[in-house]
């Protein structure tokens, strides 16, 4: 088994480095947003789907970037890294959903769904070592 402050290191670094990929694609979709639709076989119609757009794919993967990365900086604050893993599980587990009901995507979004999958999952091992611990 792994030790508790390696646990730590992975959960800090899987909460960073995705917050700064949410970030990333943010900022990239502010002056196009119409490439980075199209990465996510977007398109965008008019002005009510750039609203949309810059609302989800800006406005809130923003506030994940900044969520993340303050949970990566404080690790004591628990629940808010918690909730991190938690968003980016369910974000995962819609992709898993999706290729049951949906087919397999291109391996860009498999690529993505186990990346996803493997940060959520270190994010939240410390928490779940963590009652084991206490269980024991």
């Amino acid at each position: 088994m792994i030790e508790s402050s390696r646990l730590l290191l992975l959960r800090r670094l899987s909460l960073a480095g995705s917050g700064l990929t949410f970030g990333t694609i943010a900022l990239i979709g502010i002056e196009a947003p119409h490439t980075v639709a199209g990465v996510y076989g977007l398109s965008l119609a008019g002005v009510d789907g750039l609203n949309e757009f810059r609302a989800v794919y800006t406005g809130f993967w923003i506030s994940l970037c900044v969520a993340m990365l303050t949970a990566a900086r404080r690790p004591d604050e628990t629940l808010l890294g918690d909730i991190c893993g938690l968003m980016l599980l369910m974000q995962s587990l819609g992709r898993v959903m999706s290729v049951a009901v949906d087919g397999r995507p291109s391996w860009q979004f498999v690529a993505a769904m186990v990346a996803e999958l493997m940060s959520a999952i270190m994010i939240l091992a410390p928490r779940v070592a963590a009652r084991r611990a206490v269980r024991a």
